[in-house]
C-alpha cells in the first residue's frame, strides 16, 4: 500500500494512504478543518494552500476559488485526493481570539493555596471555560475557543450522523483534546496548578454531552429521539477528559431536559432565576441551534427549532465565527457598505451579527424586498460588503438571505408557538432573555426590525450573555443549585414544533421580512391552539 508524507507548514508531519481524501487524512492525524457542510464540498470553508507538491484542481475548487487563487495553490481539502508528498499551509482561523462570551475575570488574585472550580460550556461551535475561586465564588479568569468537531458538520444533526456512522471515537477525541487545551489555557491565565482544582461542572446540549461521554447517538437521530442519558453524571476527570488530562477531581455533566433541549438550556434557566420567577418570562438561546423556553417557577414550556448555524456564520457563503476580522456591523450609505470588524482587523468574513445587520440594511435601503429577493443588480454575485487583504470581494448572496430567512423564521415561529401553547400574549411576558455570545453582541432593535423577535417585546429584551457557562458556575458555587436545576427540569414540558400546525403556519409567515407589522396584530387568542 502506497503512503505519502503530508507536512503542515510550521506544524506536524504524518503519513497517509495514497488516494485518501485530504480532509480524512487530516482528521485521522487530529487536525480538524471547518466543514459546516459536513465535508461534501458545498460550503468552501475547508480551504488550504499547497506550499509544495501537487494537488490537481477539481471542479469544486473552481467553484470557490478564482484563477489567481488556484494558481497560488488554494484547494478544498474535502475535494482533494493525496497521491504524492505534500506540504500544506492552513489558514489562521484566529481561534485563540474567538469572541465567544465567557465573562469578565480578575486575573492574578489567586494564591497557590487557593482552591478553585472550573465551569465549562460546550457549544456546537464555541467553547468557554471559567475559573472560580471556591471560597468566594468569584470568577477569576475566563477563556474561549472553537469546537473542532465542526470538521464533521456545523450542526448537531451532522454530528449525530457522523457518530452513528462510526466516527464517534474521533468526535470524542476531538472534544477531549479541545477541552484539555482550553483548561490548560485557563489555568495558565489564572495562575493555577491542576492540583488546585476541586471540581468541574460541564454544561452542554444533549448531543455535545453524548459525544463527550462517548454515549451512543443513534437514539438522538431518529424518532422518538431518545437520549442515552440526560441525568446529571459525575465521574473522575480522566473518565471524562481522557487520560491526557492534568486534572484529578470529579467532573459533573449537568442534567438536560430532552434530546434537543439539553443541559445548556437547563443551566440557562438556572442562571436567569426561573426557579423563583412568579411572572412568565421568555428565554431564547441563539446559537447553532435555536432553543427557547417560556414560563415561571411553576410551569415552563420548552422547544427546539431547527434554526441552522446561520446565526454563527455557518452556511453563509462568506460566513465565519466571531474572530478578529469578522464583519460585525454593517451600514449602507450612498449605496455602499460601511463595515466594522471584530478587533478592527482586515475583513475576512461575516459573523452572525453581521448577517442580521446586512439583511436589515438591505431591507431598509430598498435593495431587498419583504420576500427576501435582492435587487436584480445583486442577483448574480450578491451585495458587496468588503475586500479582504488578498483583494477578494466578500458578498452577501441570495442564498445567504434564504439561510437567514429560514433561521429567523424558525426562531420567531417557535417563540410565538410557545406563547400560544402557554396561553399568554407578548404583553404578559415580563422579560425576554436572549442568551449566547451572539445574542450579547446583537443589536436587539435590528433583530426586531427583521422579524427575529416580535415587535411587541421591544423594551423588555435583555442580552443575558453565556447563560450556559453562568449556570455551570452557579451550580458549582451554590449549595441549593442541584435541587433548583432538578426542580426546573421537573416543571418543564417540551413542545414538539415539527408536528405543531401553529408552528408550521407561523414559520411560512415569518419567512417574510415584514414580520414586525404582523407582530402588531399577534395576540395569544388570534389562533386556536390545537
Amino acid at each position: 500500500m502506497k503512503t505519502v508524507q503530508i507536512t503542515i507548514e510550521n506544524g506536524k508531519s504524518f503519513t497517509a494512504e495514497a488516494g485518501k481524501r485530504l480532509t480524512d487524512a487530516l482528521e485521522e492525524s487530529g487536525v480538524y478543518l471547518p466543514a459546516p457542510c459536513g465535508g461534501v464540498g458545498k460550503c468552501g470553508k475547508c480551504g488550504i494552500t499547497v506550499a509544495a507538491g501537487k494537488l490537481p484542481v477539481t471542479e469544486m475548487d473552481r467553484h470557490f476559488f478564482n484563477a489567481g487563487e488556484l494558481a497560488r495553490g488554494h484547494r478544498l481539502a474535502c475535494a482533494a485526493r493525496v497521491e504524492d508528498d505534500l506540504v500544506i499551509r492552513l489558514p489562521d482561523f484566529g481561534e485563540e481570539h474567538f469572541d465567544a462570551l465567557a465573562g469578565n475575570g480578575r486575573p492574578g488574585v489567586l494564591s497557590e493555596k487557593s482552591s478553585v472550580c472550573i465551569a465549562v460550556d460546550i457549544g456546537t461551535t464555541t467553547l468557554a471555560a471559567a475559573l472560580i475561586e471556591s471560597t468566594s465564588g468569584e470568577l477569576t479568569a475566563a477563556v474561549t475557543g472553537v469546537n473542532h468537531q465542526r470538521a464533521f458538520g456545523a450542526d448537531v444533526v451532522s454530528r449525530i450522523a457522523a457518530a452513528s456512522g462510526g466516527k464517534g471515537g474521533m468526535l470524542q477525541q476531538s472534544i477531549r483534546g479541545d477541552l484539555n487545551v482550553l483548561i490548560g489555557r485557563l489555568l495558565s491565565e489564572g495562575g493555577c496548578l491542576p492540583e488546585q482544582v476541586e471540581r468541574v461542572a460541564v454544561s452542554a446540549n444533549t448531543t455535545m454531552g453524548h459525544l463527550l461521554m462517548g454515549y451512543p447517538c443513534e437514539g438522538l437521530g431518529a424518532y422518538p429521539f431518545t437520549p442515552w442519558d440526560i441525568g446529571a453524571v459525575t465521574e473522575d476527570a480522566r473518565a471524562v477528559f481522557g487520560v491526557e488530562t492534568a486534572l484529578n477531581c470529579p467532573v459533573t455533566l449537568l442534567p438536560g431536559i430532552s434530546a434537543y433541549v439539553g443541559g445548556d438550556i437547563a443551566a440557562g434557566l438556572l442562571a436567569c432565576g426561573f426557579y423563583e420567577r412568579q411572572r412568565p418570562a421568555l428565554f431564547v438561546d441563539l446559537g447553532t441551534n435555536g432553543e427557547m423556553a417560556v414560563g415561571n417557577r411553576e410551569r415552563i414550556l420548552v422547544a427546539s427549532a431547527a434554526a441552522g448555524p446561520a446565526f454563527e456564520g455557518g452556511n453563509i457563503s462568506c460566513g465565519t465565527g466571531s474572530i478578529p476580522g469578522a464583519i460585525c456591523n454593517v451600514q449602507i450609505k450612498g449605496g455602499a457598505a460601511q463595515i466594522s470588524t471584530i478587533g478592527n482587523a482586515p475583513a475576512i468574513g461575516l459573523c452572525g451579527t453581521g448577517v442580521i445587520e446586512t439583511a436589515r440594511e438591505l431591507l431598509a435601503s430598498g435593495r431587498m424586498d419583504e420576500s427576501g429577493l435582492l435587487d436584480e443588480t445583486y442577483e448574480k454575485n450578491g451585495f458587496p460588503l468588503a475586500l479582504t487583504s488578498e483583494g477578494r470581494t466578500l458578498f452577501f448572496t441570495q442564498r445567504d438571505v434564504r439561510e437567514l430567512q429560514m433561521a429567523k423564521a424558525a426562531v420567531r415561529a417557535g417563540v410565538e408557538t410557545l406563547l400560544l401553547r402557554y396561553g399568554i400574549s407578548c404583553d404578559e411576558v415580563e422579560k425576554v432573555y436572549v442568551a449566547g455570545g451572539f445574542g450579547f453582541h446583537l443589536d436587539m432593535e435590528k433583530a426586531v426590525d427583521i422579524g427575529l423577535l416580535p415587535g411587541k417585546l421591544r423594551g423588555r429584551v435583555k442580552a443575558a450573555g453565556n447563560t450556559s457557562l453562568r449556570g455551570a458556575a452557579y451550580y458549582l458555587t451554590k449549595t441549593a443549585a442541584p435541587e433548583q436545576i432538578s426542580g426546573l427540569i421537573r416543571v418543564c414540558s417540551e413542545v414538539g414544533l415539527a408536528m405543531d400546525p401553529n408552528f408550521n403556519e407561523l414559520y411560512m409567515e415569518h419567512m417574510m421580512f415584514d414580520s414586525e407589522v404582523r407582530a402588531q396584530n399577534f395576540e395569544s387568542g388570534s389562533r386556536r391552539v390545537q
